[in-house]
């Protein structure tokens, strides 16, 4: 998809405000988590008034058939409808999604522009008192809770809803097995022979069965992904011992329906985090085990998206090619009991 033009905003805003629209400033958004890897291009548009809005847009789907793809935006917004109806989790304000070509050509959401900052930009300003960084710690555990709260009947991606998957094992391993093929045709060098071996025992062992319950997973959501009241010049508009709102939790790119332990949130919680979420859902060897597997999820996926948007330099790639090795390796001693 080519880059959306002024022109194109224009027409957009014209169409949604209903009248002429004077814009003041129109920028791609640099984003550096992991919802980097979707076809999805974001932008930030502020109008004369002030009012500032996130633009999302998209290239028509593919019609290639693949063992995983991020969700549509037709698909964010309705996981978007959802948390207005079921939590109270912030996130932006939903303005109109079109996905008819008629205004321009490509599908887009018309997002609020949340107040503030990204949780990680909060954090590396060195201004977070630790009475703040410990309070927004267990203020994005409970909303991750809150979040895991919102339960479906069925498994799996969205688009996959007509599938029937009532087994997390059943929807999970599928969506792997896929990725570990599309590696392997794309030759990342792993030793995939050991590794479908380690996944035969998991999948005997049933070591993914014990979800039982979908939970809404955002899957690749992480502090990237969160925006905080905060300036980056003058810090929490109350000062140090202000606690800090959340003004927008998660990215829902790549959310699907499944074991909340999936989270990329909960690859290295804090003890605060983990207090707030309510308690630690590893306990046992079987489910560390189990996080080794969905480390290794995560890493393919960035890893493969990485391959298909050009992005093999970004340190998230570096960083999963890493995870991706060293969670590898785990598996050779891991219990599956």
């Amino acid at each position: 998809m080519a880059e959306v033009t002024l022109e194109d905003v224009q027409r957009i805003l014209d169409q949604h405000r209903g009248g002429s629209t004077t814009i003041a400033d129109f920028k791609p958004l640099h984003r550096t988590g992991f919802e980097i890897f979707t076809p999805t291009k974001s932008y930030a548009v502020t109008v004369d008034d002030g009012t500032s809005y996130i633009l999302k847009a998209t290239p028509p789907a593919s019609a290639a058939s693949v063992t995983y793809a991020p969700n549509t935006l037709a698909t964010e917004h309705a996981l978007l409808k959802l948390l207005s109806s079921q939590t109270g989790i912030p996130h932006p304000t939903i303005h109109t999604l079109d996905t008819s070509h008629n205004i321009v050509p490509f599908s887009y959401l018309l997002l609020s522009h949340p107040r503030g900052v990204t949780l990680s930009a909060a954090r590396a300003s060195g201004k977070l008192s630790p009475r703040q960084a410990a309070l927004l710690d267990l203020r994005t555990g409970a909303y991750l809770k809150q979040l895991h709260d919102v339960q479906n009947d069925w498994f799996g991606l969205p688009s996959q809803e007509h599938d029937a998957l009532y087994s997390w094992q059943e929807a999970f391993t599928p969506l792997l097995e896929g990725l570990l093929e599309d590696a392997q045709k794309a030759g990342i060098d792993l030793p995939y022979e050991d590794v479908r071996r380690y996944l035969s025992r998991a999948i005997g062992f049933f070591l993914f069965d014990d979800c039982e319950v979908p939970s809404l997973v955002s899957f690749t959501g992480d502090e990237d992904a969160i925006f905080v009241d905060f300036d980056l010049e003058k810090g929490a508009p109350g000062g140090e011992d202000e606690e800090i709102a959340v003004t927008s939790f998660a990215s829902f790119s790549h959310a699907l329906w499944g074991d909340p332990l999936l989270e990329t949130m909960l690859l290295n919680p804090s003890d605060a985090f983990v207090e707030g979420y309510g308690g630690p859902l590893i306990v046992f060897g079987r489910q560390k085990t189990k996080r080794l597997w969905y480390n290794i999820f995560l890493s393919l996926v960035v890893v493969l998206q990485g391959k298909k948007s050009g992005e093999t330099e970004n340190e998230k790639v570096k960083w999963a090619m890493e995870m991706l090795h060293k969670s590898v390796a785990a598996l050779k001693d891991a219990p599956c009991y």
